[in-house]
C-alpha cells in the first residue's frame, strides 16, 4: 500500500511539473509573438533604438536616419493618397452592386448601414490625422530641445 501511495505522489508531482513547464513555454512563446508597438511612434522609436544599439550609430547618423524615416513616411502617404480615388470608385461600385440584389424595402436600411460605416470611418481618419499631427509636433519639439 505504501508503494502505491509513493507512486501516486510521484505521478502527481510529475504531472504538476509537466504542466508548469508547458505553461511557462507557452507564456514565453505568446509574449514573444505579441507586437508591443502600440502606434507608429512606438515602432519608430524601437526601430531607431535597435539600429542605434546594433550598429552603434553616431548622433549624426541617427539624425540622418530620422530624416530618411520622415521622407519615407511622406512617400507612403503620397502613394496612399494617390490610390484613394480609385479605391472610392471600387467601393461605390460595390455599394451599387449590393443594392441591385436587395429588395426595395431593404435598400433604405442598407443605405443607413453604409452611412453609419462611412461616418465611423471618417471619424477614425480624423482621429488618426489629429494623433499624427500631435506626435509630429512632439517629435519636432523633442528634436528642437
Amino acid at each position: 500500500m505504501k508503494r502505491n501511495q509513493l507512486a501516486a505522489g510521484s505521478l502527481a508531482v510529475l504531472l504538476f511539473s509537466s504542466g508548469a513547464a508547458v505553461g511557462a513555454l507557452g507564456h514565453r512563446y505568446y509574449s514573444e509573438a505579441v507586437v508591443s508597438a502600440k502606434n507608429s511612434d512606438d515602432f519608430r522609436h524601437r526601430y531607431v533604438s535597435e539600429m542605434q544599439s546594433t550598429l552603434q550609430l553616431t548622433p549624426a547618423q541617427i539624425g540622418q536616419l530620422e530624416t530618411i524615416l520622415d521622407e519615407t513616411k511622406a512617400k507612403y502617404k503620397a502613394v496612399r493618397d494617390s490610390y484613394r480615388p480609385e479605391m472610392a470608385s471600387i467601393k461605390a461600385e460595390q455599394i451599387e452592386r449590393v443594392k441591385s440584389i436587395l429588395t426595395p424595402q431593404q435598400v433604405p436600411a442598407y443605405e443607413r448601414l453604409v452611412a453609419e460605416r462611412e461616418k465611423r470611418s471618417r471619424a477614425q481618419e480624423e482621429h488618426d490625422h489629429q494623433e499624427e499631427k500631435r506626435r509630429d509636433q512632439e517629435r519636432k519639439a523633442k528634436a528642437g530641445s
